[in-house]
C-alpha cells in the first residue's frame, strides 16, 4: 500500500440513506453485502439512485478501542439528492454528513483496509496539527471494492477534523 496524499474537504455537505449494523466488524463483513444490496434495491425502487451520481460508503460510528465488539455500530450508506426529505422503511434511515474532513485516497487490496485506517490515524492525524472532530469517520468507495485478494480499488478514508 502506498501512502496517500491527504487533502482537506472544508465543507462536506451530503445527505445519505443508511442501514445500520450492531456487532463486531467480522460479523459486519458477513452481512455487509446483503445490506448494500438492500440499500441499493431501496434506492432504485424509490427513484433515489442515479447512475454515476450516488456515492457508496461505510460509516464507523464507534471507536473499536473503547467500544465492546458486540456494541460497534457500522452503517452502509449511499448519498442521495438534497431534496430527499423522508424514507418510508423501518430499517433504512436518512441523515446528513457535514463539516471538515481530511481525506486520504488509497489504492488498496481487501487485506489493506486496516493498514489504511492505521495510517490515517496513527501516521497522519496524530502526527499532524489537525484536531479530530467529534463525529464519525467513513470510507467512500471511489471504485467498487475488490472482489478478491489480488485486485485493488480506490477508496477515500474521511476523518472528521476541526
Amino acid at each position: 500500500m502506498e501512502k496517500p496524499i491527504i487533502r482537506f474537504e472544508n465543507n462536506i455537505k451530503m445527505k445519505v440513506i443508511y442501514l445500520r449494523f450492531r456487532g463486531s466488524y467480522i460479523e459486519f463483513r458477513k452481512h455487509s453485502k446483503s445490506m448494500y444490496e438492500k440499500l441499493l434495491d431501496y434506492a432504485v425502487k424509490k427513484g433515489f439512485y442515479q447512475e454515476g451520481k450516488n456515492m457508496v460508503m461505510t460509516i464507523y460510528h464507534d471507536n473499536p478501542f473503547i467500544t465492546k465488539s458486540k456494541d460497534l455500530r457500522t452503517s452502509v450508506a449511499m448519498s442521495v439528492n438534497d431534496d430527499i426529505s423522508d424514507v418510508d422503511d423501518d430499517e433504512i434511515t436518512l441523515m446528513n454528513i457535514e463539516g471538515k474532513y481530511a481525506v486520504g485516497r488509497f489504492e488498496i487490496k481487501l487485506t489493506e483496509y486496516g493498514e489504511a485506517w492505521n495510517y490515517m490515524y496513527h501516521e497522519w492525524l496524530f502526527k499532524s496539527d489537525s484536531i479530530p472532530r467529534d463525529t464519525f469517520p467513513f470510507e467512500m468507495y471511489v471504485t467498487r471494492p475488490p472482489k478478491n485478494y489480488k485486485d485493488t480499488s480506490t477508496t477515500d478514508i474521511c476523518i472528521p477534523i476541526e
